[in-house]
């Protein structure tokens, strides 16, 4: 049996649904309900609460750990560190759990943001995390308690993956597909000649699928591959999307003067965490997946983001329809 934590979640979501295809035992753990294909089941439950853990983990034999507190998931405005702690706490009840249940493996999805400020070249596993923020501090702590895991025994396998990108998620992503559906300038911190990588939902519950048939004590970045500068990238989204919007590039230290002028009084569209990194070259090596667990990513950052625009844009139609909102746009069909 294998436990899924997050499983109303986008990534858990998708991870039980594959691997109940493939015929695997698989339970799904949330604080939402979530849907439970055939073969799978499910326990609505909190993982900050120890005994709910325990329950969870009793029969399986391997653990993925989805579940998380991310930026876009009602983060208050105030006292951030102590939101996102959360996510170490329920990392070490897990585990507390696993060794009471005697889990023999684990799998934790955990971030990019660990790795904070990118050097001039692709983040490997090897680089020295260094985060930046509460969310990148809090799966650190996460990655540290599962790691001391280890010396009982649990082979723990951790993965990074880029910015996810899938159907439901919009996060960050909204305000700039609001702007291309109505037309607006695009603003663009620095030149655009920069990459900001992302990976699909689907290859990154692919790498999870992976790393189970493959248990091993080992780290695993996760991102696309070859990808596009953000001036490239959005340029081929506004031009799919039909849209008149146009690139707005805007002075980097000015804006970053801005954002930290706002974020004082929590008033950002932003946090430091993800404006520090928007204007530099983000890309992961995932030269260590490929060997150690044989992933390559399937889709690129540009097919990503489109699907991702074409169901945000899909919804909105829906949303407008009853009220006569307008015809659809055509191009996001």
């Amino acid at each position: 049996m294998i436990l899924v934590t997050g499983a109303a979640g986008l990534v858990g979501t998708e991870l039980v649904r594959r691997l109940a295809a493939e015929g695997r035992s698989v339970r799904g753990i949330d604080i939402l309900p979530a849907p439970t294909p055939p073969g799978a089941t499910f326990i609505l439950g909190d993982l900050l609460d120890r005994q709910t853990c325990i329950r969870a983990c009793a029969g399986t034999t391997a653990i993925v750990h989805t579940a998380a507190r991310q930026h876009h998931s009602g983060v208050p405005r105030w006292g951030r560190e102590r939101f996102f702690a959360a996510n170490a706490e329920m990392a070490r009840n897990l585990v507390e759990a696993a060794r009471a249940n005697g889990v023999r493996h684990i799998v934790l999805v955990s971030s990019d943001m660990v790795y904070g400020l990118p050097p001039n070249r692709p983040l490997t596993e090897a680089d020295e995390p260094n985060p930046i923020g509460p969310y990148g501090r809090s799966k650190l702590a996460s990655e540290q308690i599962c790691t001391d895991a280890r010396k009982d025994g649990i082979q723990v396998t951790i993965l990074r993956p880029r910015l996810i990108i899938g159907p439901g998620r919009l996060g960050i992503l909204r305000k700039l597909f609001d702007r291309i559906r109505a037309g607006k300038s695009v603003p663009m911190l620095g030149h655009g000649r920069h990459r900001y990588q992302m990976v699909s939902v689907a290859d990154v519950a692919a790498a999870c699928a992976l790393a189970l048939r493959t248990p091993c004590n080992d780290t695993f970045n996760l991102g696309s591959a070859d990808p596009p500068s953000v001036r490239d990238l959005l340029t081929d989204v506004i031009r799919r999307a039909g849209s008149p919007s146009r690139l707005l590039p805007l002075p980097s230290h000015l804006a970053c003067m801005a954002l930290w002028s706002l974020h004082a009084v929590r008033m950002a569209p932003l946090v430091p965490e993800q404006f520090r990194i928007a204007d530099v070259d983000y890309v992961l090596d995932t030269t260590r997946a490929a060997r150690g667990i044989g992933w390559r990513p399937e889709l690129s950052d540009t097919d990503m983001l489109w699907s991702a625009y074409r169901t945000y844009a899909a919804r909105c139609d829906a949303a407008a329809a009853p009220s006569g909102g307008g015809p659809p746009n055509p191009r996001a069909a």
